[in-house]
């Protein structure tokens, strides 16, 4: 008998030989029912089948060995929907795994107590036919699972942010009245600045945030395009900035209007990301000087700022859109990447690039350049 005529005429002992392996061996296991433990284990054993019985040529043997073969949809759906709903009811990826190392111990184990009673030999391209499909149905299952575990952590980060901009609504409604106060000290007044200028900071990490869950969620960055005065929209910002920061000296240098169509309140958040990190990460205090100028259908957006250079981690996600690391350093509460992800995500969204120049002898000089028009 042929290995897949096994598999075939004994999926419901396989079934019950791996159901027995895995609530040995398995925690998550015992958490559910016997019928969310046998899901999908049916359509997987004839996935197996069906790819084993698979006339293959040498080169796409070779890609599937590789993991690059290009599969059909219905022949993952099983695999992918055993991942989404292990994510769903709580396991673990090393209980995922466990799975289809228990299912192919399962198989193996019943397939040599029948061979050796029928005295049969077993054949060495079936079985490395055979571990070829368990792993790539294991690789589906657990890249789903793995998707599905990421998209809930974004799906809590952005409930959080969320339900977060409430409470500090209130708090910063609380400050404004207090402001109005003329009873008040000088120390009061100070410290009603220090908790204002925290509350900005809150809102500024919060809206980050938001819209890294957006961007990981898949929605992505929305550009509403409208005339802009590039220079005026600089000037605000900068001025507006300078409240939070009374102490840090800013510099502003524009040519006169440099008018394009931008998403403005795209522009506003770049503006306010790039001079905030130059802020906070460069000499205390200062200078950070912000420019603006225009060539040709390209306008220019310029925030320099002397100290420590950016490190090689935060380049790469400049370049590449991805840093495995984004804080600056592990000591600093404040992250360095998080806002330049959501400006380079705003930058791309606007057909535009960015330019990094930074060393310890001649400082950090990001360059936004932006199409005036498309």
């Amino acid at each position: 008998m042929k290995f897949t005529n096994f598999i075939k005429n004994n999926k419901e002992d396989i079934s019950k030989e791996w159901v027995k392996y895995a609530r040995e061996n398995i925690d998550g296991i015992n958490k559910l029912e016997l019928k969310e433990v046998q899901d999908h284990i049916g359509q997987m054993l004839d996935r197996i089948v069906e790819s084993m019985e698979t006339l293959e040529t040498d080169v796409q043997q070779e890609e599937k060995s590789k993991g690059r073969k290009n599969m059909r949809s219905g022949e993952s759906k099983a695999a992918h929907q055993h991942g989404e709903q292990r994510a769903d009811v709580g396991f673990n990826i090393m209980e995922l795994s466990s799975e289809f190392r228990a299912l192919r111990a399962s198989i193996l184990r019943l397939w040599e107590a029948h061979s050796r009673t029928k005295k049969m030999e077993t054949d060495f391209q079936d079985m490395i036919r055979f571990n070829e499909a368990i792993d790539e149905l294991w690789m589906i299952s657990l890249e789903r699972f793995d998707n599905k575990v990421e998209e809930s952590k974004n799906w809590f980060i952005g409930i959080l942010g969320h339900d977060l901009r409430n409470p500090l609504a209130a708090i910063s409604g609380v400050q404004s009245i207090l402001k109005l106060s003329k009873n008040l000290s000088e120390k009061e007044k100070s410290l009603i600045g220090r908790s204002d200028s925290s509350v900005k900071r809150m809102k500024e990490l919060i809206n980050n945030l938001l819209e890294l869950t957006n961007l990981r969620l898949g929605s992505g960055i929305t550009i509403n395009r409208s005339p802009v005065d590039l220079s005026e929209q600089s000037v605000k910002i900068v001025q507006e900035i300078q409240l939070g920061y009374p102490d840090s000296e800013l510099i502003v240098k524009t040519p006169g209007p440099v008018q394009g169509e931008w998403d403005i309140v795209r522009l506003d958040q770049l503006m306010t990301n790039l001079i905030t990190n130059a802020l906070r990460h460069g000499n205390p205090g200062g200078p950070v000087t912000v420019s603006v100028s225009a060539k040709g259908n390209e306008a220019f957006f310029q925030v320099y700022n002397e100290g420590s250079p950016v490190p090689e981690n935060i380049k790469s996600l400049i370049s590449t859109g991805f840093s495995n690391k984004l804080n600056r350093d592990p000591a600093k509460k404040d992250s360095y990447g998080l806002g330049l992800y959501i400006v380079k995500a705003i930058v791309d969204g606007h057909k535009g690039r960015i330019e990094l120049k930074s060393t310890k002898e001649t400082g950090t000089t990001f360059t936004i350049i932006l199409p005036r028009k498309l």
